[in-house]
């Protein structure tokens, strides 16, 4: 069963690896044979994502986006059944949709603690609406101010805070108003793979908004922890690209560990047993 960590105890966990010349990575978990062997590789955190259940069932990470399921419910259920008894040492963190008007938020948060997740993300999240959309989630009570206070009420819990923004001033208001342990710039669906985006931000733009997105976050809270996430990051390549033009930490995986690392090699698998024979001259049939 994962260990429960304390918030210092998880930073000073992060902040060990980085002080040793270490980048962070984290990874989403899907199911518990994920969590089981992304942790034999040695990431630094485990998030479990609802959008992880849906890569893992073989539809692109959008679905969790849309209202097909009950995302906390999900991440709960998946938690507490598939990935937290298989992980041993790895904080786990839960990934949850703070616009959730259904559920007592502190109370549902206190629950997330006591089954043993050490830290909270704000994911779903209506970040990733914008326009007329998401004006009027703003104005009709259903906006980010949800995913903040929840983040907040995390802190006080002593819950391990990420928080998602995709744009300068979702950064600054998250920052101000939820002071975040680490800020994760979103910068777009994962390109590549059966189910990921054919376009997106190149690496180089990636890396440019991300920067940018940094900047503003540091300016509030200079210890902040800083991790890439999304658009053309598909490779162990993308991520020292990350780190080599950007202030980041390490690394934040989802599709491109999940998803995109079993693609190829179990179609190949299967490929390599069907191409077994009989024995020349023998006739089975």
């Amino acid at each position: 069963m994962a260990k429960r960590y304390t918030r210092q105890e998880f930073l000073d966990r992060l902040w060990g690896e980085i002080k040793r010349g270490k980048p962070l990575v984290m990874t989403g978990a899907g199911n518990g044979i994920a969590a089981k062997f992304i942790e034999r590789g040695g990431v630094d955190i485990l998030g479990v994502y609802n959008t992880g259940y849906f890569r893992m069932q073989g539809y692109g990470s959008l679905a969790g986006m849309l209202p097909m399921a009950d995302a906390n419910e999900m991440v709960y259920q998946v938690g507490k059944r598939e990935v937290l008894p298989q992980v041993k040492e790895t904080p786990v963190i839960a990934g949850l949709n703070g616009v959730d008007v259904l559920r007592d938020m502190r109370l549902f948060l206190e629950d997330i603690h006591r089954i043993g997740f050490s830290g909270v993300h704000n994911f779903p999240t209506v970040a990733w609406f914008d326009g007329e959309f998401r004006k009027t989630l703003e104005r009709t009570g259903l906006g980010y101010e949800h995913e903040i206070n929840m983040l907040n009420i995390a802190r006080e819990l002593d819950l391990l805070t990420i928080g998602y923004a995709f744009n300068e001033e979702d950064a600054e208001r998250l920052m101000r108003e939820a002071s975040p342990d680490i800020f994760i710039f979103h910068a777009g669906i994962t390109r590549g793979g059966t189910t990921g985006y054919s376009e997106g931000r190149s690496l180089e733009e990636m890396a440019k908004r991300s920067q940018a997105h940094y900047d503003r976050a540091k300016r509030i809270k200079p210890d902040v922890i800083l991790l890439a996430h999304g658009a053309a990051l598909v490779n162990p390549q993308d991520g020292q690209y990350m780190l080599d033009h950007t202030d980041c930490h390490g690394v934040q995986l989802g599709s491109s560990i999940e998803r995109m690392a079993i693609e190829v090699p179990l179609e190949e698998r299967a490929k390599f047993f069907k191409d077994i024979s009989f024995p020349a001259g023998v006739k089975r049939w």
